[in-house]
């Protein structure tokens, strides 16, 4: 259990003070990115969770909110949303504008924002983020998905299933199912992949 002022050591090495004691869930979702990059060896992260009240007043109830440092692969995640109807819509994504929002004098980070007004969906995707990446301001070349589908997944008392379409759909390419692969969107390693075999034509 975690109690106000608790500094917590997480898997990525970095440390935690604990401002928020219902901000838990980022907690395991930081380890969860962590170990997807040290023990798995990823290139490519999803994360995808009910995280935050504010997604419903950040992108609404049809729509989860969607965080990526890979602008192609944030287009090709809409995509696969329209296709599938788990719709997802961006976020905005400025590490270098609201990661202070987590500034502690104690620890590398706290586990919530200091300002509930600044973009507040954004900013609990970048902590899990942050235990992906060492320094934002470097480029990586893991990609990182991360969505906030806190309002989708219900319609009053009712879920709805949000999500698996959402996730068949956009790497459907990777999958034996011929459906599954004509309705995926061209990712940029078939774009990447397309571009080499020209290059080698030419």
């Amino acid at each position: 259990a975690a109690v106000p002022d608790d500094i917590h050591i997480l898997y990525s090495g970095k440390s935690v003070e604990i401002n928020n004691t219902d901000a838990e869930g980022r907690l395991v979702l930081g380890d969860g990115v962590a170990y997807a990059r040290k023990d798995l060896n990823a290139d490519i992260v999803l994360d995808m969770c009910t995280l935050t009240g504010a997604q419903g007043i950040t992108t609404g109830q049809h729509h989860a909110g969607l965080l990526s440092n890979n602008a192609q692969w944030e287009s090709c995640a809409v995509s696969a949303g329209l296709s599938s109807g788990d719709m997802v819509f961006p976020m905005v994504f400025a590490p270098e504008l609201h990661f202070s929002e987590f500034k502690s004098s104690v620890a590398d980070m706290k586990n919530s924002v200091a300002n509930r007004s600044n973009a507040q969906s954004s900013c609990a995707g970048l902590f899990i983020g942050s235990h992906l990446f060492d320094d934002w301001s470097k480029p990586s070349p893991i990609v990182w998905l991360h969505v906030d589908m806190a309002y989708p997944v219900h319609i009053g008392e009712r879920a709805t299933g949000w999500g698996p379409a959402l996730l068949l759909t956009l790497f459907g390419r990777y999958s034996t199912s011929s459906l599954l692969s004509d309705i995926a969107p061209v990712l940029p390693a078939d774009q990447a992949s397309k571009r080499a075999k020209h290059d080698e034509m030419c």
